[in-house]
């Protein structure tokens, strides 16, 4: 995603903390120059629920676009570590965008309130994904887990001003689209302004 905001011609940089997803992006970003030069094999281990025999052997090909393709005066970054860690100053950044990304916290509420302090005034937050909620059930992890209500309640009272908001999107993640058992969330987007300082007066 940040990359395709790069592509367009914003400033933009990414945020991840698992290291095997930095290592991932990593190969992919910097070392791959050709469009569809490498293979995988991602459904090799799904024996079950197959239509065809041959849908457990479906290759897939990347990268659909060549990383390099960048224009020279792109300022696109990655910055690795723990959303709260890495972003602390304040008024930094015009917009914030966060996909399945709100419900991997284990405190919700700290991610909310850390994204209106890192935005400017007028700056926007854009989120789409779940409540997954990851650490929910993880033996001694903290984990607070909101409905989406309550996220809403906790957005305006940190003092967003929602604009926009959509629920029951349907989204998948990293499954065969040809297999016969299929999990699908009924996400939810909001689009959230960070008031101008004259305006929240």
């Amino acid at each position: 995603m940040a990359f395709e905001f790069a592509s367009c011609g914003f400033r933009c940089q990414g945020n991840e903390w698992s290291l095997f997803m930095l290592l991932a992006s990593n190969f992919v970003l910097n070392k791959c120059t050709e469009v569809n030069s490498f293979t995988l094999y991602p459904w090799i281990h799904q024996w079950t629920n197959n239509t065809m025999t041959a849908d457990q052997t479906q290759p897939v090909q990347f990268p659909d676009v060549n990383p390099s393709d960048l224009p020279p005066t792109s300022d696109f970054s990655m910055a690795a570590g723990d959303f709260l860690e890495v972003y602390q100053t304040p008024d930094t950044f015009d917009s914030v965008v966060t996909v399945f990304f709100l419900d991997t916290a284990h405190n919700v509420i700290a991610y909310i309130e850390t994204i209106y302090d890192i935005l400017k005034p007028g700056g926007y937050w854009v989120n789409l994904g779940p409540l997954l909620y990851h650490y929910a059930d993880i033996e001694n992890e903290t984990s607070i887990e909101l409905s989406f209500e309550e996220v809403k309640k906790v957005v305006k009272k940190v003092g967003f001003r929602i604009q926009k908001e959509e629920a029951d999107i349907p989204t998948t993640y990293t499954q065969n689209p040809a297999s016969m058992l299929q999990y699908k969330y009924h996400s939810v987007k909001l689009v959230c302004q960070k008031p101008h300082e004259s305006d929240t007066t």
